[in-house]
């Protein structure tokens, strides 16, 4: 193979890639992989994604599907636990870098158990790849704009392209691959993208979350082609990722000279409740406004949300889907008014039909906040005024929302959110008061201290 780099940026990857990683970035790289296991346990049980885990004809192989005993070839497996961890929202992400954990998790998970590494090694892959991929990400997003004007339809799901990378360099780490294949495994997934070609927030499981689980197989099977020798593109390293040095503020190359030195990693979020993560800002204002008062739903005469324009976008009041609902402030919103909180059994068909929600739903209105929107994405902000019919208004403001790393979770909290989706996921109900609940909850805890295989015995049945 090939010994040079095309670019110094790329060079810097490569470097990063090969060395150890410090125990801050580790702690926090271990934070991460437990997340979005939990996620993946609790969306494995999700509409659509349940009936891939448990029906689809795969052939047989060394990955499990989370909260299934089937094990599956390794791209297979990464495709249906990617879908799966982001199919109830409950995911974590970051703030400048999207949503790069989900695939690098559930994509580098199955090639971690097809190897047999332990948690370290794994913990360890999965947090050099978040910090290349936020580096990625960043560019992504400053493009974005540019290129939805130019094709009529949707380019990037955050959830999907350019995220290839990410579970394609975790997998090679896992792997044990040498750097020659590990430089051309980032080649070749850095120059593939999964795209849809639709808005897919509102339909769900074949639109959004296995586009994502794509993008994860995809990743796995470029580590599995370098490492048969297939070698990437150095003219793509130039003429893909070359324009991005105009897009960012202080150049792309920039980006990756602080690996190792940086770690994008501890600034990544939680979330405490299902939904997207945009309407989370107005969801904590409104909690702000209320403050613990008891809102009879049919007192309000209207809420309103101003925010950052992103936000503006969830702002359909009416959702019929689970994943519309999680993407609707409105409803989101309106489930907190009248249901005093926001939980996975609250975007089941019955729960999107309640006519009492969906009355609170109709009455908000979204948006744009000139200074909310000049914040964003360092800060997600939003502001929220309830009128009530009797001439009362309560009032409501946050910068950022609960689970950003300026405002992390409490301990106690998040073990709780946590055993829910397991309970969810394993079939153990919401109680969670199950042997095998707290025994997933016990693997989470010990990921980065216990083998691969043994932390996915317990998430699995």
């Amino acid at each position: 193979m090939a010994e040079s780099h095309t670019r110094e940026w790329e060079r810097a990857v490569s470097d990063f890639l090969a060395a150890p990683i410090d125990t801050t970035a580790r702690r926090h790289g271990r934070a991460v992989v437990a997340d979005v296991l939990a996620a993946a346990v609790a969306g494995s049980a999700a509409p659509g994604v349940a009936g891939v885990a448990t029906g689809a004809s795969f052939a047989e192989g060394d990955a499990t599907i989370l909260g299934t005993d089937r094990r599956v070839a390794p791209p297979q497996a990464a495709m249906t636990n990617a879908a799966a961890a982001i199919a109830q929202e409950v995911e974590e992400g970051h703030n400048t870098g999207g949503h790069v954990g989900a695939g690098i998790v559930a994509g580098g998970l199955a090639a971690a158990e097809a190897n047999d590494v332990d948690g370290e090694t794994f913990v360890d892959a999965c947090a050099k790849a978040y910090e290349v991929c936020v580096r990625l990400e960043r560019a992504i997003f400053a493009m974005k704009t540019r290129m939805n004007d130019a094709i009529p339809w949707l380019v990037r799901n955050p959830h999907s392209a350019w995220t290839t990378v990410g579970p394609a360099v975790t997998s090679a780490l896992c792997l044990d691959a040498t750097n020659e294949e590990l430089r051309e495994t980032f080649r070749i997934a850095a120059n593939l993208a999964v795209v849809s070609m639709h808005d897919p927030y509102a339909e769900g499981p074949t639109a959004r979350n296995f586009t994502a689980g794509f993008s994860a197989q995809v990743g796995v099977t470029a580590a599995l082609t370098a490492m048969a020798g297939v070698e990437g593109s150095e003219a793509a390293i130039e003429a893909v990722y070359d324009p991005f040095e105009e897009l960012l503020p202080e150049g792309f190359t920039s980006q990756f000279e602080t690996l190792g030195e940086e770690w994008a990693v501890a600034e990544h979020y939680v979330k405490p409740y299902p939904s997207c993560r945009y309407t989370h800002p107005p969801l904590d204002a409104l909690r702000e406004a209320i403050d613990g008062r008891d809102v009879d739903p049919s007192a309000v005469e209207s809420i309103t949300v101003r925010t950052f324009a992103n936000a503006t976008d969830m702002a359909h009041a009416a959702p019929e889907t689970l994943t519309a609902g999680k993407f609707s402030a409105p409803y989101v919103l309106a489930t907190y008014l009248c249901r005093g909180g926001v939980e996975l059994d609250h975007f089941t068909p019955a729960a999107l039909a309640d006519e009492t929600v969906r009355g609170v739903a109709a009455r908000v209105d979204l948006r744009v906040d000139d200074g909310y929107e000049a914040a964003f994405p360092e800060s997600w902000g939003a502001s929220v005024a309830v009128e009530l019919r009797d001439g009362t208004t309560l009032r409501g403001a946050r910068e950022y929302p609960r689970g950003d790393y300026r405002d992390p979770m409490p301990e106690a909290a998040y073990r709780e959110r946590n055993r829910r989706l397991l309970a969810h996921g394993l079939g153990a109900g919401e109680t969670g008061d199950d042997e095998r609940v707290d025994a997933a909850l016990n693997a989470l805890d010990a990921v980065a201290e216990r083998p691969v295989r043994s932390t996915i015995d317990a998430l699995s049945l």
